[in-house]
């Protein structure tokens, strides 16, 4: 039987806990006969890494961030690899280039291509347990890439998908709750939730998974199990839609703590220049969403979407190439802002529930702008300082 693992950051900040991973790796090969183990950067080292090429400069060259986050990884790899050959079992560490994960994409942003399976594989039927670096690969030019925040996690489900296995991953939480249970303490732990309302809570902001990650398991139907490192109870399984035992209105809500809306005025009306805008964006990799498009009377069109503050020197380059484009155009910002949405399959089916949604808003004082729905997510932005204020009111109104 055949296993992946994954640890997040949280998971292995220190010796000490890596140290326990090791136990408990040793004990779990009496359990499966194949491990692969995928892990992250130790604790916030991917976060003082950034902070390092930010003190050299405001816009590091993305090849060389790359190469350097990659660092965060690799250091875990070894020491985990360390720590279970020290206990008595056979264990390597591969790098994403040595684990041959192929990518393409942009820097920092890449996307897994393929992984090559007989190296792995090897390794695996000599009984060793392999430990691979997550959120890395390598690209046709040689040169080392990344795969955004949260990648570790597609790492794993990809390596479950190569290797036909389940995907477990571990953190630092109980499992997948419907609502931050930091702002809510009321919060539920969820058994089942499909891979549908976990993908979109993901990409709506809920950071306990990785978007890419559930999409890779709901298209090779792989079974993922989230729960706490170390802990024998609780835990989340991300599944199908038929096998989830309860269909709310409403199964969660995911925010964004902080976003910024832009809005490019002055573009002449034409479905070329539009289409030339959006393939600016998407050439960079900047995550955009609540796109809004007003015609003018002039002809002319406003666009507005909203991204990440955090992504903002992704924005900067983007703004600039579009300005290069069309010498015309303004740029306008609003900061300020978060995002709260609720997911759930029941909205398919439930027309009051934008009603509802927007109501427990207004009652409570909370003003809303732009607004983005999908066939089972409403969202809107508010201002950041009362997000909180929102999830509580929303919450409530929907029982959660």
């Amino acid at each position: 039987m055949r296993t992946v693992v994954k640890y997040g950051g949280s998971s292995v900040a220190t010796i000490e806990k890596i140290q326990a991973i090791a136990d408990y790796i040793v004990k779990l090969k009496k359990k499966y006969d194949e491990i692969i183990i995928v892990a992250s950067a130790m604790g916030k080292t991917t976060d003082s890494l950034i902070k390092m090429a930010n003190e050299i400069t405001v816009n590091p060259n993305q090849r060389e961030l790359d190469s350097l986050l990659s660092i965060g990884e690799q250091q875990t790899v070894t020491l985990l690899s360390m720590a279970i050959n020290s206990k008595g079992e056979k264990a390597i560490s591969l790098t994403g280039y040595q684990a041959e994960i192929k990518t393409k994409g942009v820097h920092t942003k890449s996307k897994i291509e393929s992984i090559g399976k007989e190296k792995i594989e090897n390794y695996l039927k000599d009984g060793y347990i392999v430990i691979i670096t997550g959120f890395q690969g390598i690209n046709k030019n040689g040169n080392i890439t990344t795969l955004g925040r949260g990648g570790s996690d597609t790492s794993a489900v990809a390596l479950a998908v190569t290797f036909d296995c389940e995907c477990r991953i571990y953190t630092d939480v109980d499992g997948i709750y419907n609502v931050d249970p930091r702002i809510y303490p009321k919060a539920k732990l969820l058994n089942t939730i499909s891979y549908e309302e976990m993908m979109e809570m993901s990409n709506l902001g809920a950071g306990v998974m990785e978007t890419r990650a559930v999409e890779l398991g709901k298209k090779f139907g792989i079974p993922i199990f989230v729960g706490k490192t170390l802990s024998e109870t609780g835990g989340t399984y991300i599944t199908d839609r038929e096998k989830s035992l309860e269909e709310k209105l409403v199964t969660g809500i995911s925010i964004k703590k902080d976003i910024l809306i832009t809005t490019i005025l002055n573009i002449p009306y034409s479905s070329e220049k539009i289409a030339e805008l959006f393939t600016v964006i998407d050439d960079y990799g900047l995550n955009i969403n609540m796109i809004n498009q007003n015609i003018l009377k002039d002809n002319m069109v406003e666009i507005s979407f909203n991204s990440q503050a955090s992504e903002k020197y992704i924005l900067e380059q983007v703004v600039n190439k579009i300005k290069e484009l069309s010498k015309d155009v303004s740029i306008k910002y609003r900061d300020g802002l978060g995002m709260i949405s609720v997911v759930g399959i029941g909205i398919i089916n439930n027309s009051g529930i934008a009603g509802r949604f927007f109501s427990a808003l207004s009652r409570n004082g909370i003003n809303f702008y732009q607004v983005t729905t999908s066939e089972i997510s409403i969202s809107c932005s508010v201002d950041k300082d009362l997000i909180e204020k929102a999830v509580v009111a929303v919450a409530e109104e929907f029982c959660l």
